[in-house]
């Protein structure tokens, strides 16, 4: 009996001891240079505090404390601003500042986060593919030559619905609008459906993988609060996320390579006017300098 008390003594000055130490860590981290915030636990921060809707709890801490704060997520400083006039003089004035963040980890799957537009940590590249976003996929002469495709992908859904109610037959509308989704943008990229109303198996596959891939980006991962977890994705989010990307990886590779053999046997090539069109023709025509790789074009296309 003695020997169990004096065990839970010193497991309780341990606790007591290490709460201290990391206190004290806080508090030499010199918060006062930070936004104020709410107090952070010992190890885990305020992402208890989070709860099940964060967008909520963030509009309500914003009433405390500020327009700007600072949220301590595991072992991430994380500084939350909810006012449009700060993002911007955040994110438009002083962009190069602030452009580098943290990535999570999921986006590392496959080195997504060395060629995507949103993440790459390279400045050249980065400048590279911003200009070929710009000039090649969302320019206005590119979304007003492809605005009857989307147009179309549109009355599609709407004949689709006008015909399940005259039939009086029941239909998933979440399912119907994330396939016409899919099929506006694939559309757009590649000129062709990728999905379908009344889905083949090669297409529910494809749905299935792309569901998957928006699941687990926006999954809370515990290795993006704690990265010295990373490397043992407890998780397994990123395996998961690798897998996925894996798959439309191959199959985006795929549409290039088909794309480029049409155009090089030229007897049976049909302009498609469409973003990959666009690139291709960008790669032979184009500066050196704003030529992408065939690697950096499948990434471009995973990024959309």
């Amino acid at each position: 009996m003695e020997y169990q008390t004096l065990l839970l003594v010193i497991t309780f000055l341990s606790a007591s001891i290490l709460i201290f130490i990391l206190r004290k860590l806080n508090q030499t981290q010199n918060p006062t240079k930070l936004p104020p915030g709410p107090y952070p636990l010992p190890i885990l921060g305020n992402i208890l505090e989070l709860g099940k809707n964060p967008h909520k709890t963030l509009t309500k801490l914003s009433k405390i404390y500020g327009p700007i704060m600072t949220l301590k997520l595991g072992t991430i400083t994380t500084i939350v601003i909810s006012s449009p006039q700060l993002t911007k003089q955040v994110l438009h004035e002083n962009c190069q500042i602030f452009s580098n963040r943290t990535v999570p980890h999921a986006i590392c799957a496959v080195d997504h986060n060395k060629f995507s537009v949103a993440w790459v940590p390279t400045l050249a590249l980065w400048k590279k593919l911003r200009k070929i976003c710009a000039t090649k996929v969302f320019s206005t002469k590119m979304l007003d030559s492809t605005k009857i495709l989307r147009q179309q992908k549109l009355h599609e859904l709407l004949d689709y619905v006008n015909e399940k109610c005259k039939k009086c037959e029941v239909f998933d509308i979440g399912e119907v609008v994330f396939t016409t989704v899919l099929n506006s943008i694939s559309k757009t990229l590649f000129s062709m459906d990728l999905a379908h109303s009344t889905p083949d198996e090669k297409s529910q596959q494809f749905k299935n993988i792309i569901w998957g891939y928006m699941v687990e980006a926006g999954k809370p991962n515990v290795s993006d609060f704690f990265p010295i977890l990373r490397p043992l994705d407890p998780q397994r989010v990123k395996a998961r996320m690798a897998n996925h990307m894996k798959k439309v990886y191959k199959i985006f590779d795929g549409i290039i390579e088909e794309r480029i053999c049409s155009r090089d046997s030229k007897a049976d090539y049909e302009v498609c006017n469409d973003v990959l069109d666009s690139l291709l023709n960008n790669n032979n025509l184009g500066e050196p300098t704003s030529k992408l790789s065939h690697n950096e074009m499948v990434h471009l296309f995973l990024h959309h």
